[in-house]
């Protein structure tokens, strides 16, 4: 080994010991960098990673934010995408149905040249779902979606998948239906129980 190379190294490492000794000072000193309270414990009980997009009325939006409401149906879809147009409305009439106990959130994937189409092809549907904005394909790649449209999570209030559906078919909401009203019914259980 060269002694520029020992150099760099003996650099690196007493850079990092002097990282963990100023984290630890850090660390011990009251209420300096400490996070909200119940903010870690909130962050803990999550188990899928966050992402913040702006939807098609300018809001931005969060996973973790949603989930903080409780679950969280996550559909992807795109205008070129005729299966995801048929599905579209079955996801609003859920959104609907459900509101106050479950979040929907319609996920557009078309690029930055279509995304101008969104809002008035919803409002031309009449459809009031929450749509954010991957017009990058950020959050696409980081759920793993594949390329595959239409692509469907649904989330209990901790972040775990409980189920995944990809494409499209006729009489697939039955079964979402009947997955949503087992989830949610868990979860009241579950608020009921907890005193």
């Amino acid at each position: 080994m060269t002694n520029r190379v020992r150099s760099g190294v003996r650099g690196m490492a007493a850079r990092s010991l002097a990282a963990l000794c100023l984290g630890v000072v850090v660390a011990s000193a009251p209420g300096l960098c400490s996070p909200a309270p119940g903010a870690a414990a909130a962050a803990a009980r999550v188990a899928v990673a966050d992402w913040t997009l702006r939807t098609t009325d300018g809001r931005e939006v969060s996973l973790h934010g949603a989930l903080a409401r409780g679950p969280v149906l996550v559909s992807f879809w795109a205008l070129w995408c005729a299966p995801c147009l048929r599905e579209l409305p079955h996801l609003d009439a859920i959104a609907k149905e459900h509101a106050g106990r479950l979040t929907v959130l319609a996920i557009n994937e078309d690029g930055p040249r279509g995304v101008a189409r969104v809002r008035p092809y919803l409002a031309s549907k009449s459809l009031h779902l929450t749509v954010p904005l991957d017009t990058g394909g950020d959050v696409s790649r980081q759920m793993q979606v594949g390329g595959t449209l239409p692509f469907l999570v649904l989330f209990d209030a901790q972040g775990r998948e409980v189920h995944r559906t990809v494409g499209y078919r006729e009489g697939g909401e039955v079964e979402l239906r009947a997955r949503i009203a087992a989830l949610l019914a868990a979860t009241s259980a579950d608020s009921a129980a907890t005193p």
